[in-house]
Parts: C-alpha cells; sequence; structure tokens
C-alpha cells in the first residue's frame, strides 16, 4: 500500500507538472520566493505574499513620517518664538530696572523704550477708529483738500469773459424800412432755379422768405448764370429785398482749426456773398462756427471776424448776418457774449448783424415759454449786442427742454415753447419790419401756410 500511495503521489506531480507547463492552472501552485523572518531564518513565501509585505512596510514608513513631521514643525515653530518671548521679558524687566535706577539717581534722560512709547502717544489720533477702538501706533493722514475747481473734459474750452461795463457796439448797419408791421415768412426750395422761391414763398402765403442760393451740401458750385439773374430780379419786383435772408452752407466753419476746413470756409463765404451782390439781396445768414475744442473761443471769436474781415474786402455792400447756437458741445453764437466779441472784431459793423432763433435761444437756457424766461432773452441781447444788430428771427418751437443745448426744431405749438411763448413773440414790438422765417419740420407749402396763418392769429390788433 505504501508503495502504491509513493506511486500515485509521483503520477499527481507528474500530471501537475504537465499542466504548468501546458499553462492549464488547474494545480498551478504560485511560485516560491525566500525572504527571512524578524530573526533573520530564510523562509519561503508566495509573491503574492511578498507584494503585500512590501505594501504594508512602505505604508507604515509613510504614516510613521507623517504622524512625525507635524509634531517636528510644531516644535521648529514654537521654539523661537517661546525663546522670543522669554528674551523680550528679560529685556523688558532689564529695561524697567535701568529706568527705575535712573529716576533714583535723579536723571532727567528717558529710555528708547520711554521714548518709543512718547513717539506712539504723538501719532496717536484724538479720535476712535470705525470699531470704537483707538488707532494706536497708526499716524494719522490728512486727506487732501477738495479742489473747487471743476475736472474739465478733454477739450473743453472757457467762456468769453464778461466786461464790466458793456459799451455800445456802435449804430450797426443801416436801418431797414420802418412799416410797424411782421413779416411772417417760411424757408422755400429754390429747386429747378433760385428765382422759383418766390412762387414757392406765394404759395406758402409768405411776407418774407429764406432759401439756399446754391447746394448747401458741396464747397463748389456753378457761378450764376445771365439768364438766373435775370428771372430773380423780375420775380423780385414785388418784394422788398431786405425779406429776404439766404442762409449759408452748414459745411462752413469760419472757426475751423483745420487750415484746410478755414480756407474752404472763407472761400465759400466770399463766394456766397458774391452771390448776393448780384442778385441784390442784402443780408447773408449763416452760423458763425465752432472751436471743435481746439482753440478757446476767445481765439475762435477773432477768427470767425477775420473772416468776415476778409469777405467785406471782397464785397460790396451784403450784410454778414450771425445767428445765435444753442449753447451745443463747441459751437460758437449761443452765449450772446460770444457774438458781441465777433462784433467787436469786424472792422466795418454796418455791414455785420444778428439773427434770433427762438429754439436755440430756448435750448440755450432762456426759457421761452414763460414771461420772465421771454424778458431776461429781451435785456440780454439789448445789453450785450443792442437792438441795431437785429436783421432777422427764425421762428422755431423746440422739442427739447429748456438749456438743453440741444437743436431740435418742433412745428408752432408741439413744442415746449408753446403758444402763449409765440403770443408773446408775435406782439414784440423789436421784430416789427425784419423777416420772421419759419424753419420748422416741413411737410409741404400748404402746411407752412397753416402755420403762418397760426402765428399772425396771435397778433393783437
Amino acid at each position: 500500500m505504501k508503495m502504491d500511495s509513493n506511486e500515485d503521489n509521483e503520477e499527481v506531480s507528474a500530471i501537475q507538472q504537465e499542466e504548468e507547463n501546458k499553462g492549464t492552472g488547474r494545480y498551478k501552485t504560485r511560485s516560491r520566493k525566500k525572504i527571512s523572518d524578524d530573526n533573520g531564518t530564510p523562509t519561503t513565501t508566495t509573491d503574492d505574499t511578498s507584494k503585500s509585505h512590501r505594501r504594508k512596510t512602505t505604508r507604515e514608513k509613510k504614516m510613521s513620517r507623517e504622524d512625525s513631521k507635524p509634531v517636528v514643525d510644531v516644535v521648529k515653530k514654537e521654539e523661537p518664538t517661546q525663546k522670543k518671548r522669554n528674551n523680550n521679558k528679560r529685556k523688558a524687566e532689564e529695561s524697567d530696572e535701568k529706568v527705575a535706577e535712573k529716576r533714583a539717581r535723579g536723571t532727567n534722560s528717558k529710555s528708547a523704550a520711554e521714548k518709543q512709547v512718547k513717539a506712539e502717544e504723538d501719532v496717536k489720533p484724538d479720535h476712535p477708529d470705525v470699531n470704537g477702538k483707538d488707532a494706536e501706533s497708526k499716524p494719522v493722514v490728512k486727506p487732501k483738500a477738495a479742489s473747487n475747481k471743476k475736472k474739465k473734459k478733454n477739450g473743453e474750452d472757457e467762456p468769453i469773459p464778461r466786461p464790466v461795463k458793456y459799451e455800445s457796439l456802435g449804430d450797426g448797419p443801416p436801418p431797414v424800412p420802418s412799416t410797424g408791421h411782421k413779416y411772417m415768412g417760411c424757408h422755400v426750395s429754390g429747386a429747378g432755379g433760385v428765382w422759383n422761391a418766390f412762387a414757392n414763398a406765394e404759395e406758402c402765403s409768405a411776407k418774407s422768405f429764406a432759401l439756399f442760393l446754391r447746394s448747401q451740401r458741396q464747397w463748389v458750385a456753378k457761378p450764376l448764370e445771365d439768364e438766373t439773374v435775370k428771372k430773380w430780379k423780375e420775380g423780385s419786383k414785388e418784394c422788398a429785398p431786405h425779406l429776404v435772408l439766404p442762409h449759408g452752407s452748414y459745411l462752413m466753419n469760419l472757426g475751423s482749426s483745420s487750415e484746410e476746413t478755414l480756407i474752404k470756409s472763407r472761400n465759400l463765404l466770399v463766394e456766397e456773398m458774391k452771390r448776393c451782390q448780384r442778385l441784390g439781396i442784402p443780408h447773408f445768414n449763416f452760423h458763425p462756427g465752432s472751436t471743435l475744442g481746439k482753440r478757446s473761443r476767445v481765439e475762435c471769436c477773432k477768427l470767425i471776424a477775420e473772416g468776415i474781415n476778409l469777405a467785406h474786402r471782397q464785397t460790396e455792400g451784403v450784410i454778414c448776418v450771425l445767428e445765435n447756437m444753442c449753447c451745443q458741445g463747441f459751437t460758437v453764437g449761443g452765449d450772446f457774449h460770444e457774438l458781441r466779441s465777433i462784433i467787436e472784431h469786424v472792422e466795418d459793423r454796418s455791414r455785420v448783424g444778428v439773427c434770433l432763433d427762438t429754439c436755440h435761444a430756448h435750448a440755450a437756457g432762456y426759457d421761452l415759454s414763460t414771461e420772465k424766461g421771454f424778458q431776461e432773452l429781451l435785456d440780454d441781447f439789448e445789453k450785450i449786442i443792442g437792438w441795431q444788430f437785429l436783421r432777422g428771427l427764425h421762428i422755431n418751437d423746440s422739442k427739447g427742454k429748456t438749456g438743453d443745448h440741444l437743436d431740435r426744431h418742433e412745428n408752432i405749438g408741439k413744442g415746449t415753447i408753446g403758444i402763449e411763448g409765440f403770443r408773446r413773440v408775435m406782439n414784440c414790438e423789436y421784430f416789427n419790419d425784419i423777416p420772421l422765417i419759419l424753419e420748422t419740420p416741413w411737410t409741404s407749402n400748404e402746411g407752412y401756410g397753416k402755420e403762418i396763418k397760426i402765428l399772425e392769429s396771435l397778433i393783437q390788433k
């Protein structure tokens, strides 16, 4: 039986060896590896046991390092801190002993510690901080005094200086024929030939009118033909010349900082005035110009006057009529003092005048919807400029509010000036005998005719 058992064992071993070679793993045994026990005695174990042992050993070492690290750090941080505290305490005790010793001798000298305390008391504020505690050891920082000067925007210019005394600017242009009547009119089209303006004005029931003598969108236009001049003079026989008030191009800026634009503007003014001269029109109305934020208003007004002087030398008889503006941006003319400054620098003041625009004045700050605002306008114009220079009136309601500096015309009675505001205008004697021109939004000649009738109905007879 014993031999049989040994033979069986040998047979099983042979089968296991054969299956291991084939890779079936049925009786596969794990490879063994020699290791040493805790006493150093060699032993055998499987690979899995070896790996588990290595992982355990590594994990235990890592945990040991992590557990010991905070302790070491705390010790490192606490030791110098405690040592420093002990040193400071010892120095303070020694300092107190020295102070006591000096005082016992009757000396007045102070220790460094006392001087430091005194210095801290000197900078201590007299009031508690925001948390109700004294802000110790914090020097008082005095805030910068607020400046009363308003920070100007980039390119913002100063207003024209006010004179101490308002001297008269002179007699102004020759007076117009006096009739005591109002000459209500509107801006009409000269399309197809400037002479057509007379027919359009008649269709609107206008007694005066304004027009563009050329395209206001171009710098250069062809000269007037002889036939055009002839037809104009034929149509003007029934109209007083001073009741026609041509309007200049919006391209023109006699105060421009651009040399090219300035030259073009001056040439355009001369060309327009020569047209007026040839047609027999005594007035030419235009916007003064703008600083564009590039120069002061004083300099700009002088430059505008220089352009007028140059035009006067090249033309005869035509009066330059400056229009008041609404103080929008860098435009010149919203302040009556700017118009005065221009007139002051014009050499021939008999050839310069002013046209008032109700919408512009309202937007500049004169509340024409009230009696007070209207009276302020009259008083300022008389004091600063003088009625002898008034040559026309643009009658427009305003979409904007008083002083908003926006040039937004509105139909009569539909804006913020209102019917009562225009009732005062139509009954003011200063506006007799000059062209009163509608520049409200145009719908048709018939529409202008209705507005003219509304304004004329406001006149008290």
